[in-house]
């Protein structure tokens, strides 16, 4: 993302844009001391030529669903409580209404398992970076390190949260990537989720409509126009995380996710032995099976 970019999403959700990452880590702390391996923790390590912003959704495990599962509960029998009374009210209310031939109030709404207002399990160990709050920076680019809890962390999309809960960017809800974070490692995403296939089903028009021009062109006497640009992947850590371990992040395919913010829906482009489609089915490019994927409940507004 470009400097300019960053700095009109910054000026649209005011002074204090975006929620800070959760435990950043910056060069600083480490070379001072103040921060040190936690073999407990995990951690990400995401480069790239420029600031970056997006969030990673952990894959909730037993641990979060029994905390999930005792906070619905305990959310449920305190919503059937309220609507017992409110449903009390509403039938003193309606006869009195029909003794004096007023309209009747409006019957309270029962309570669902969707209606509740806690906070989905997938959302409970969310974690974003950038684009402040940088590890490093310097000529080779800007980096980020994160503290996370070790878990299988799921790639959502540049996504900036903001303070109030709102967000802003796109999440590649309709086909993504997924990866492991071991405790007391560094898992080194590089500049992968740049360099990574970005284009979606409309830039495959862009391509053909690419091809088309050139084609004229040449037969013109032209010289074809360039093909898009790639980006080459890189990883490694800088100098001064040398002495903790480390390890590339291995990606593979995910299953379609909900679209929590109501958000631009879009997806990440087939990667090479990672991530492939068959129309809009999800295929794992390693095994060649189509990968389930869950009913997707929240709202979806799609790419133009």
């Amino acid at each position: 993302m470009s400097r300019l970019r960053i700095a009109i999403t910054a000026a649209l959700l005011g002074a204090t844009p975006f929620t800070a990452p959760a435990r950043p880590i910056s060069e600083k702390d480490v070379q001072s001391g103040k921060v040190a391996l936690d073999p407990n923790q995990g951690y990400i390590l995401i480069s790239g030529a420029e600031r970056q912003f997006g969030t990673f959704l952990r894959v909730p495990d037993a641990e979060t669903w029994t905390q999930y599962h005792a906070d619905r509960d305990k959310a449920w029998a305190k919503a059937q409580r309220r609507y017992t009374s409110a449903m009390k009210e509403w039938e003193v209310q309606s006869e009195f209404a029909k003794s004096k031939q007023m309209p009747v109030p409006e019957r309270p709404v029962a309570p669902t398992m969707g209606n509740l207002g806690i906070e989905a399990a997938e959302l409970r160990d969310q974690e974003s970076f950038g684009p402040m709050n940088a590890f490093a920076k310097d000529e080779q680019g800007v980096s980020y390190l994160s503290a996370v809890k070790p878990g299988t962390y799921v790639w959502y999309g540049p996504v900036m949260l903001a303070p109030n809960g709102t967000a802003m960017g796109s999440c590649y809800c309709l086909g993504s990537v997924r990866f492991e974070v071991k405790p007391g490692v560094v898992t080194d995403l590089g500049n992968s989720l740049t360099s990574m296939p970005h284009w979606d089903e409309q830039q495959d028009v862009a391509r053909a409509k690419l091809a088309e021009i050139n084609a004229r062109r040449v037969a013109d006497g032209k010289p074809p126009l360039p093909a898009f640009a790639k980006v080459e992947t890189h990883y490694g850590l800088p100098p001064s995380l040398s002495s903790w371990p480390s390890a590339q992040a291995t990606l593979q395919a995910s299953p379609k996710m909900n679209n929590y913010f109501g958000l631009t829906v879009t997806r990440v482009a087939p990667i090479p032995g990672v991530l492939a489609y068959h129309r809009d089915v999800i295929v794992d490019g390693r095994t060649g099976q189509e990968i389930p994927s869950p009913t997707l409940v929240t709202l979806v507004k799609m790419k133009k």
